[in-house]
């Protein structure tokens, strides 16, 4: 498959629209699959490449003086992917699909490789947690003991096993975004915030 031509890019930054629309074209099933890897929704995906491309066009003026517009354009979608998985992540639908996906078997040596790299940060930033959170963290998500057993556990409250877990996930999710980008950064997420 070779490149866009100069020759088009050139229309598009004049505000070509059928030169727009061959770019498009070219660029749609790598956009999409970019897309995909990270959500693991075809209609999410199809939306994502929608957004991405009306960026693309506003942003077309940048073109001419992009050396490399395959990186560039990914870098556009990647940052347009992150901002939406942000707000999905907070959907109890989406994370359930997510976590149907991830707990499938026959994973890819890239599923599993990223899997590995998610659990190494989500354990670290486990780590970073006062004591009495990370204790209430682990018997939550990690022995699956619910807030009742575990305020009868540690013999507190069932209102402060709540707030030691809503402090928790955020520190967690604070430490995950410092520490991480791209789909390393979603699955630690996931990894953090559904349970097990």
């Amino acid at each position: 498959m070779h490149p866009i031509s100069k020759h088009i890019i050139e229309s598009i930054v004049a505000g070509n629209e059928p030169a727009f629309r061959t770019f498009f074209d070219f660029y749609w099933d790598n956009i999409y699959s970019t897309a995909y890897a990270f959500t693991k929704s075809e209609s999410l995906s199809e939306e994502i490449v929608q957004e991405v491309f009306v960026k693309v066009w506003l942003k077309r003026e940048q073109l001419s003086s992009v050396d490399n517009i395959e990186a560039w354009l990914f870098i556009i979608a990647r940052n347009h992917i992150l901002n939406v998985l942000q707000k999905k992540l907070k959907e109890d639908t989406f994370l359930k699909s997510l976590e149907g996906y991830f707990s499938v078997v026959n994973r890819s040596p890239e599923d599993l490789l990223f899997k590995k790299e998610a659990e190494a940060l989500v354990s670290s930033a486990i780590n970073q947690l006062p004591k009495q959170q990370q204790t209430i963290y682990t018997l939550s998500r990690i022995a699956g003991l619910s807030q009742e057993e575990i305020a009868t556990k540690l013999n507190i409250s069932k209102n402060t096993v709540k707030s030691h877990m809503n402090k928790a996930l955020n520190a967690i999710r604070i430490y995950i975004e410092s520490q991480s980008a791209g789909i390393s950064l979603i699955y630690a997420i996931i990894a953090a915030f559904i349970s097990k």
